[in-house]
């Protein structure tokens, strides 16, 4: 009898899965929340809570929370979080709006939900689920799955050219992040960052809504994403190749220890 379970034995489909579903969720709450003709926030807020919940489920069902990083950091790799930290100290930068207290409250509940959901799901169950079919396979599959996800935002009125510039600089972060949760073995570092970054664009929002809608080129954000993403890439593939490194390091040691034992 095969005692693995569903997503050791079928782990592209485990990840299609969960592709479909998260689909799913923006689909039927976006219908059902424009029928009810609610302020676009409530799906936000709505489809994140639901995504969380199928996270935590999931992570519970297969008892998973050590596996994909809920664990100590270990302080050798601090100097590891110096890349996967930039994006969020350009996002600090600029204008910030004047906001009601109820917005601030809802955008960091609404946050703490992204950083978990996404990172949960992104740097969590789809890439330790995939490292079974290989670590790049694993962190290339990973990582576009999660730019994907940002096509989302054409329907919100973005200019189409800052929408593939956003699809090309989430792969750049997903691929970074995920070099860095392989090597580190923990996810809550990101969780945090995660969070960071997307309260601070919630806060600034409107001040930057309509340079997204506008057809204008922002050279500034332009540089300054490709050069991010380029960099974020190129530590990538270091952090990564490091990583099977030293797990073929570990292979062989283990294989020496069994032929010195016979």
């Amino acid at each position: 009898m095969n005692n693995q379970k569903f997503h050791e034995r079928f782990p592209y489909l485990f990840v299609i899965i969960l592709e479909i579903t998260i689909i799913a969720v923006l689909i039927i709450v976006g219908a059902f929340t424009m029928k009810l003709k609610l302020p676009e926030y409530y799906m936000y807020g709505i489809v994140l809570a639901i995504l969380a919940i199928i996270t935590a489920l999931i992570l519970w069902k297969i008892a998973w929370w050590r596996t994909i990083g809920f664990q100590r950091f270990n302080k050798k790799y601090i100097l590891l979080l110096i890349i996967p930290v930039a994006p969020l100290i350009g996002n600090i930068l600029g204008t910030y709006k004047s906001i009601q207290m109820e917005f601030y409250i809802y955008y960091l509940f609404m946050c703490v939900l992204v950083g978990f959901a996404e990172e949960g799901i992104y740097r969590g169950l789809m890439l330790r689920v995939l490292l079974k079919k290989g670590i790049w396979t694993a962190v290339i599959i990973s990582s576009s799955l999660f730019s994907m996800s940002h096509i989302m935002n054409a329907l919100a009125g973005w200019n189409w050219g800052h929408v593939l510039l956003q699809l090309v600089y989430s792969f750049a972060i997903g691929f970074g992040w995920s070099a860095f949760a392989l090597r580190t073995g923990t996810i809550w570092p990101l969780m945090i960052i995660h969070f960071l970054i997307d309260f601070s664009s919630f806060i600034k929002a409107e001040n930057i809504v309509k340079s997204l809608q506008s057809s204008q080129p922002d050279v500034k954000g332009i540089i300054y994403s490709i050069s991010l993403s380029v960099i974020l890439i190129i530590y990538g593939i270091i952090v990564t190749n490091s990583y099977i490194k030293d797990r073929n390091q570990i292979g062989e040691n283990i294989k020496s220890i069994h032929e010195d034992s016979k």
